[in-house]
């Protein structure tokens, strides 16, 4: 069973759902350009997609892009590291 956790942003839940490692080196490929670019709207889309299990939302449904930033970043960090938060630079 795959690992999740849950975190309110903007008074509303999202659950994420980690995706195996391979699976996660396989959306970064998929959205990222000839030239080694990351495309943004690409790569939200497969997170929204595969790592927020719910609710299942796209970023169509948001009004602020500041919201949409706010989930990524607690999806990405989700997925990244062990305890869900991106270690502290000492």
């Amino acid at each position: 069973m795959a690992l999740t956790a849950k975190e309110t942003i903007n008074g509303q839940e999202y659950t994420f759902q980690k995706v195996p490692p391979r699976e996660w080196l396989k959306i970064q490929y998929r959205t990222t350009d000839r030239n080694g670019k990351r495309i943004p709207h690409d790569f939200y889309d497969e997170i929204f997609k595969h790592v927020v299990v719910s609710p299942q939302v796209s970023m169509d449904e948001f009004d602020e892009y500041e919201e949409v930033e706010a989930v990524m970043d607690a999806a990405i960090n989700f997925q990244q590291f062990a305890n869900g938060k991106s270690p502290s630079i000492l």
